[in-house]
Formats: structure tokens, C-alpha cells, sequence
């Protein structure tokens, strides 16, 4: 403000400066500035235009536009971001060997997942996600898997709002294997969704909606997808038990099934589905149970598939020369998939932590083809995965 003060007098005086001729050719009768009074104001301009020369010098011609923070304001900007900042994410390295349903062995070893979180919670109701992923063999690509914004703040309500690219609340997915269990395999939906849910001690709630790959009509271009989940928790000193219940009203706008069945998924009546789990933990051990079901047929073709998967496992913790292991088997099924899924895998693994959030398993596959009037190949496939793991 300074600045601005000392130029505007620098043009009054040049503006007065100017007009003394003028002055001074009137009329005899007009007063002379007598010889002090011109020196008096040539000396003022000499210091004004002195001093706007060593701003312009020392600060740059510009600097008197910008507002300046000081050192001081910077760092606690920074350390404000920092602390608004949390990292998390998960190293996975993956040494396997597989024989398929057509007899070809094969094996590798790779960088399964590579995970990276950051989240950010620099106002107490506003936080944003922001998931990173990577998968070797998958295009080598690193990819945006989520990013959504929350608000809510659950110390002060249950309730909250979260909009952007996320993973649909349909399904649980709990599994204790490396490999993906069938359920997550047929179900699992990624699309940019908004979601408004309910969370306490005991019970969490969500309703969604989306506009996902299929259509009805002319609606490929609204959003008319929709879903619901509900759970419920209870944990005590001995045992705890959760059960979950969902339901999607576009089951083939999932990942897979929009992918396998295309036109017959993407331009037919939307199929609504249902799932139900339930893990029940009694001292070290652990049951898990899930189904997912297609609630109506779709047509393809003139055929009628109606679709579901489901997945029981049991896992019992124990200690093993000095180190936390979990051995756990699994069973899982699908219907009407053939060569998409197979219909039955058996499966079993055994969990190692070595150290503190690192953990090496071994797991062990066994896949049941659909008998070949049901349009498999009725072979089996084998395969035994070892993954080291970290997460932070």
C-alpha cells in the first residue's frame, strides 16, 4: 500500500510540473514560482523517483503484485498436509505352478500386487481416498483402483456420504486363501458410485447407486443402478460372529459377467442378486460361509442361466515352532459358469507370520471342470501358489 501511495504522489507532482508553463505564459498579472519553491519540488521528485528505482532494484518489478507468506506460514502449511497425510498399502511377491484343464504345466514367479493408500483428512467431516494399484502381467500399468471422498465424522455421527470410483458394497469376500475366492471372482463391481451408509458399534448400512454397463430400454446413459447392504457384528472375550446380507440390483454389471456376457448382460432386463455371510470366530477358530445368487434368468441365446457361487471355509490358529500359523481349508462352487469358472475348487493353505504385519503361505488348488454336456471340458486343474506378503 506503501508502494501504491508514493506513485500516485509521483504523478501529482509531474502533473503540476507539467502545468507551470502554461502558468507562467498567462497574463502578466499571473504569479512567478519564485526560484526556491522550483528547487524545493525538483528536489522532491529526485527523492521520489530515487526511491521507487531501489524498490524496482531490490524486489523486481513485479513484487509489489504479489502477497508474500512468510517462512514461518510456509512450514506450517506444510506440516499441516504432512499431518493431514496417512500411507498404507501391501508388497506382494508370488512363486507358482499350475497344470490347466488342458494338461500344460507352467510356473513364474512375480510381483503379484503392489498397493499404495493415501488418504487425507485435513478437515474433521471431509476425507479423501486415493488407492493405487499394481499388478505385473496386468499391462504393467499402475492404476487408479479407488478414489472417493468422504464426508462424515464418526465421533460426532453415524452417518456418512462418500461419492467417486469404489468398489460396490455387494459381498464380503473374507477369505483366509492367496487366491480370490469364486464369490469375489463372479461379483465383485468397480464403478464410480455414490453411497450413503450408517455405521456403529454393532451395525453398518449402505444404499448406493451407479450407472453401470447394462441398460433397459434406452437408459444405457442414467444412472438405474442401485444396491443395498446391511451387517451386523458382535464381538465377546471368547468368540465374535458378523453377518452380512446385500443386494445389487444389476448383478451382470459386475467386472466379470459384463465382460463374459456382453450383449446379453448389457442390453437385456437388469438381473438383481442377493448374498448372505457369515464368519462365526470360538476361540482359535474360524468359520467363514457365503453365497451369491442371481435372483432371475438371463437369456442368452435362447438359453436361461441363473448363476451363483459360494465359498465355506475353516481356519484354526495355532503356534508352530515359536510363530503364529493359520492352516485353513476351503470349498467353493459355481453354477451355470462353464468356462468362465470352474464348478468346484478345493482348497487348502497354510499362513506363517514370520514378523509383524509379514507373512509367507503356502497354498494348494484344486479346480473341478463342468462335465462337458454342461459345456466344460470335465478335466481338473492343479496348482500350488507360495506369497510372501507385507503390509503397511
Amino acid at each position: 500500500m506503501r508502494h501504491k501511495r508514493i506513485t500516485a504522489l509521483f504523478f501529482v507532482v509531474l502533473l503540476l510540473l507539467s502545468a507551470l508553463p502554461a502558468l507562467a505564459n498567462q497574463g502578466s498579472s499571473t504569479q512567478q514560482l519564485s526560484p526556491e519553491i522550483q528547487q524545493l519540488i525538483e528536489q522532491k521528485v529526485d527523492e521520489l523517483l530515487a526511491q521507487r528505482l531501489a524498490t524496482i532494484q531490490s524486489a523486481g518489478p513485479h513484487s509489489i503484485q504479489k502477497p508474500t507468506v512468510s517462512k514461518g506460514e510456509q512450514h506450517q502449511i506444510a506440516d499441516d498436509v504432512i499431518r493431514s497425510l496417512t500411507l498404507s498399502g501391501a508388497l506382494e511377491v508370488e512363486a507358482n505352478h499350475t497344470k490347466d484343464f488342458n494338461g500344460n504345466s507352467s510356473s513364474g514367479l512375480e510381483l503379484a500386487t503392489v498397493e499404495l493408500a493415501v488418504d487425507a483428512k485435513a478437515h474433521p467431516w471431509v476425507q479423501g481416498h486415493v488407492l493405487f494399484l499394481y499388478e505385473e502381467g496386468d499391462d504393467d500399468d499402475v492404476v487408479v483402483d479407488e478414489a472417493f471422498i468422504t464426508i462424515g465424522n464418526s465421533e460426532e455421527s453415524p452417518y456418512y456420504l462418500s461419492a467417486g470410483r469404489m468398489y460396490i458394497p455387494f459381498g464380503n469376500f473374507t477369505t483366509f486363501m492367496i487366491s480370490d475366492p469364486l464369490t469375489l471372482e463372479m461379483s465383485e463391481t468397480q464403478e464410480t458410485a455414490l453411497q450413503v451408509g450408517y455405521e456403529s458399534e454393532n451395525w453398518h448400512s449402505a444404499i448406493y447407486a451407479f450407472n453401470g454397463d447394462t441398460s433397459e430400454g434406452d437408459a444405457s446413459s442414467t444412472i438405474e443402478q442401485y444396491g443395498a447392504h446391511v451387517g451386523y457384528n458382535l464381538a465377546e472375550e471368547s468368540w465374535n460372529v458378523a453377518i452380512d446380507t446385500s443386494y445389487t440390483s444389476s448383478l451382470f454389471d459386475s467386472d466379470l459377467l459384463a465382460e463374459e456376457f456382453e450383449v446379453a448382460a448389457t442390453e437385456g432386463d437388469y438381473i438383481p442378486g442377493f448374498g448372505v455371510q457369515g464368519v462365526l470366530g470360538v476361540s482359535n477358530f474360524t468359520f467363514i460361509a457365503e453365497y451369491i445368487t442371481a435372483l432371475e434368468d438371463l437369456d442368452v441365446e435362447g438359453n436361461k442361466i441363473n448363476p451363483y457361487t459360494f465359498n465355506v471355509e475353516g481356519a484354526v490358529t495355532v503356534e508352530l515352532v515359536g510363530y503364529e500359523t493359520i492352516l485353513a481349508l476351503a470349498w467353493q462352487n459355481s453354477d451355470d459358469l462353464a468356462g468362465i469358472l470352474p464348478e468346484q475348487r478345493f482348497m487348502a493353505s497354510i499362513g506363517v507370520s514370520l514378523f509383524e504385519d509379514t507373512t509367507l503361505t503356502l497354498e494348494y488348488a484344486y479346480d473341478k471342470d463342468y462335465d462337458e454336456h454342461d459345456g466344460g471340458s470335465d478335466d481338473n486343474s492343479k496348482s500350488l501358489t507360495a506369497q510372501l506378503a507385507y503390509e503397511f
